[in-house]
C-alpha cells in the first residue's frame, strides 16, 4: 500500500473525549478530599476523648462535689448552732434525752414508730428546719457527713442518716445511736472504706458543739433484718455505723460498733482538714488539663497541616 492510504491522525483529541484536568488541579481536588476526612475523624476523636474523659472523670468530679456541698452543710449548721441560745438548746437536748429514755426496754418495736412518734421525732434537734441534727466525722476514710433525721434513700445518696427508733447521738448512759450511710456509690464515696475500721480506730459524732468520741470496739456482718447487734445495752454508751455489704451485691449489713471514750480537749477545738476533697480536686484539674492540652496540639497539628495544603510546592512556584 502506498504511502497515500495510510490513515491521517490529527494533531489534537477528537469527538467527545473530556479534557483531562490539569494535575495541580486534580492534586488540589484529592487534597480537598483527604482534609475533609482528615477533620471528620479528627472530630470523631476529639468527641470520643472529651467523652471517655468525662467518664473518667465523673466518679471524681461526684465525690468532690458532693465533700464541697456536704461541708457546706456542715458549716451551714455550725453557724446556725452559734446563732441558738443556751435556753433553746438545753431544750432541744433534753427532749432527746426524754426520746432516748422512752426506747430503752422497748426492744425491735422501737424500730417500728407509730405516725405520732415519728412526728415528734422529726422535731427533735433540727433547729435548722431542714432535718439535720449533727455530722459524723471518720478519720480513717477522710469523712464528715451530715447526719439528717430518717434513712429515705435522698438522704442517703448525700450524707448519713440516723435510724428512727435508736436513740439520738447526744451520749448518755443505756443509748445506742445508728448511722447508716451508702457505700460504693459512683457519686458518692460516703460511708466507702468503714470496712477496714478496726478496734481501736476512732470517729466523733458532734451535735450542737459537744464533740463526742467513739472507739471501735466490734464489728459484724449480719442480715438486713438481724437487728440484735444493734440493741440498747443498760449503762453503755454505743455508737453504731451501718452500711450494705459487699460492694454491688449489698445482701448484709456491716455493722460498725464504738463506745464513747473521753475526747481530748484538742480534738474539741479541732479544725477539719478535707484532704479526700482536695484530692479530688487535684486529680480533676490534673486530668482536665492534659485533655485540653491534648486537644489543642491536636488541632495546632490540623492547622498547620491544611495552612501547609494549601501553599504551592518549590516545583509549581519554579514553573511561573
Amino acid at each position: 500500500m502506498g504511502l497515500d492510504g495510510l490513515p491521517q491522525f490529527a494533531d489534537g483529541p477528537q469527538g467527545d473525549v473530556p479534557p483531562q484536568p490539569a494535575a495541580p488541579e486534580a492534586k488540589a481536588a484529592a487534597q480537598r478530599r483527604s482534609n475533609r476526612q482528615f477533620i471528620a475523624i479528627l472530630v470523631a476523636m476529639s468527641v470520643m476523648l472529651v467523652v471517655g474523659v468525662g467518664l473518667i472523670l465523673y466518679p471524681t468530679v461526684a465525690d468532690a462535689w458532693n465533700r464541697h456541698v456536704a461541708s457546706r452543710v456542715v458549716a451551714g449548721y455550725v453557724e446556725r448552732v452559734a446563732d441558738t441560745s443556751k435556753e433553746d438548746r438545753e431544750a432541744q437536748l433534753a427532749r432527746a434525752r426524754e426520746y432516748n429514755e422512752s426506747l430503752v426496754g422497748r426492744g425491735v418495736t422501737r424500730f417500728l414508730p407509730t405516725e405520732e412518734e415519728k412526728k415528734e421525732y422529726n422535731a427533735i434537734l433540727d433547729i435548722t428546719g431542714t432535718g439535720i441534727m449533727g455530722y459524723v466525722t471518720i478519720p480513717k476514710i477522710d469523712a464528715r457527713l451530715p447526719i439528717y433525721h430518717g434513712t429515705d434513700e435522698a438522704v442517703l445518696q448525700i450524707a448519713s442518716g440516723h435510724m428512727e427508733g435508736s436513740s439520738f447521738p447526744i451520749g448518755g448512759e443505756s443509748t445506742h445511736a445508728v448511722l447508716t450511710g451508702h457505700t460504693g456509690l459512683p457519686s458518692a464515696m460516703l460511708f466507702t472504706g468503714i470496712d477496714t475500721l478496726e478496734k481501736g480506730d476512732t470517729f466523733t459524732v458532734t451535735v450542737y458543739d459537744d464533740v463526742l468520741t467513739y472507739e471501735v470496739e466490734e464489728t459484724h456482718v449480719v442480715l438486713p433484718d438481724n437487728v440484735k447487734n444493734l440493741e440498747i445495752q443498760k449503762g453503755r454508751d454505743l455508737v453504731s455505723l451501718v452500711t450494705c455489704t459487699p460492694y454491688g451485691v449489698n445482701s448484709h449489713r456491716l455493722i460498725v460498733t464504738g463506745t464513747r471514750i473521753p475526747t481530748p480537749e484538742e480534738a474539741k477545738h479541732a479544725t477539719y482538714e478535707n484532704k479526700a476533697l482536695k484530692q479530688d480536686m487535684l486529680i480533676t484539674v490534673i486530668i482536665t488539663v492534659a485533655t485540653i492540652a491534648a486537644l489543642v496540639t491536636v488541632f495546632t497539628v490540623q492547622r498547620r497541616r491544611l495552612r501547609g495544603a494549601g501553599k504551592p510546592s518549590r516545583h509549581a512556584r519554579g514553573r511561573h
